[in-house]
C-alpha cells in the first residue's frame, strides 16, 4: 500500500480553506474524520482508494500526496523502439493526458482489442459454416447437380482451434492444416495479413486516421509491432512539415532527443535524423510541447 504523507495532506486541506470534516465530506467514498487526523499526525499506509479519493477532493495529483509511492513503485525496465515511445508522447499530446496514463491503460485496451478480435475471427468462421450450409441445401432443389460440402472441415476445425486457444496470430491453424502453408498466395506477408493485424487495421481504417495508417502496421508473431499514427499532431511540432512529420511517425526522428527550438528548427533536426540510417534509442524524457 502507498504511504501519504500527512504534512502534504495537511497543506493541501489548508490551501483548500477546509477542516478535516469538509475534507471528509468532500471524498467520494467518504473518508472519516478519524482516518484523515491519523494521516495528517504522520506518513501512513493507505489503501489506494483511499489515497485516490483524497487527492480527487482536493482536486490535485496522487504523486503530490504521495511522492514516496511512486519511489515504491516496482521499475519496468523495458526497451522499445523509437517509433512507439513517439507514438506514446503523440497520443498524450492528442487527447491532452499523461503518458504515464497512458501507459496504465495499455494493458486494458489489448485485453479489449485482443477479445474483440477472436470473437470477431469466431463470428466470421461461423458465417461461413452457415453460408455452406445454405449453399448445400440449394442443390436439393438440384438434383441432377451434385452436392458437395463447400468448406475444409480440417481448416475450420484448427481454426476454431485457434482461437479457443486465443491465438491472436493463428499460428495454430497451420499446425491443425499444414496443407495451407503450400495453397498460400505467393505473395502472402504473416506480418501484414495474420487475424491480428487484419483486425488492428479494420480498427484504425474505422476511426478515420490517415489513409497510410492501416497499412503501416506490422506485427511479426515473434516480434514486436509497428504502426504510424497521430501524423496531425506530428505534424503540428514540426510546422506542417511532410518530410519531419513522417521522421517522427516512423520513430527516424527520437522525439525525446529532439532540442527545443522553433517548429522550423525541430523540423530541420528531424529531417537530418531521419537521413541517419542507425538511429539508436536515447535516454531522457520527451520534450515539453
Amino acid at each position: 500500500m502507498p504511504i501519504l504523507d500527512g504534512t502534504l495532506l495537511g497543506e493541501a486541506r489548508v490551501k483548500k480553506g477546509w477542516t478535516q470534516v469538509e475534507l471528509s465530506e468532500a471524498t467520494k467514498p467518504r473518508v472519516d474524520v478519524s482516518t484523515i487526523s491519523r494521516i495528517e499526525r504522520g506518513p501512513t499506509r493507505v489503501r489506494a482508494k483511499t489515497l485516490e479519493a483524497l487527492s480527487n477532493a482536493l482536486e490535485i495529483q496522487r504523486e503530490s500526496l504521495c511522492p514516496v509511492a511512486e519511489a515504491e513503485r516496482d521499475v519496468m525496465k523495458l526497451r522499445i523502439g523509437s517509433a512507439a515511445r513517439n507514438a506514446l508522447t503523440l497520443v498524450a499530446l492528442r487527447y491532452k493526458i499523461k503518458r504515464e496514463h497512458v501507459i496504465e491503460i495499455a494493458p486494458l485496451l489489448f485485453f479489449i482489442a485482443a477479445e474483440q478480435s477472436l470473437r470477431v475471427r469466431q463470428e466470421k468462421i461461423t458465417g461461413m459454416v452457415a453460408s455452406a450450409r445454405a449453399l448445400l441445401a440449394l442443390y436439393d432443389g438440384i438434383p441432377h447437380l451434385p452436392s458437395y460440402w463447400p468448406v475444409d472441415e480440417g481448416v475450420v476445425s484448427s481454426e476454431e482451434e485457434s482461437i479457443k486457444a486465443r491465438d491472436l496470430f493463428g499460428k495454430k491453424v497451420l499446425e491443425g492444416a499444414p496443407h495451407l502453408m503450400s495453397e498460400r498466395h505467393k505473395d502472402y506477408d504473416e506480418a501484414e495479413r495474420n487475424p491480428f493485424v487484419a483486425f488492428l487495421r479494420d480498427g484504425v481504417a474505422r476511426v478515420g486516421q490517415s489513409p497510410e495508417a492501416p497499412d503501416s502496421i506490422r506485427w511479426e508473431p515473434y516480434s514486436g509491432p509497428s504502426y504510424e499514427i497521430c501524423a496531425e499532431e506530428a505534424s503540428s511540432i514540426v510546422g506542417n512539415d511532410i518530410e519531419a512529420t513522417r521522421a517522427i511517425v516512423s520513430g527516424d526522428a527520437p522525439l525525446h532527443e529532439m532540442p527545443k527550438g522553433s517548429p522550423e528548427e525541430r523540423a530541420e533536426w528531424a529531417r537530418e535524423r531521419a537521413r541517419i540510417t542507425l538511429t539508436p534509442d536515447g535516454e531522457g524524457g520527451a520534450v515539453d510541447f
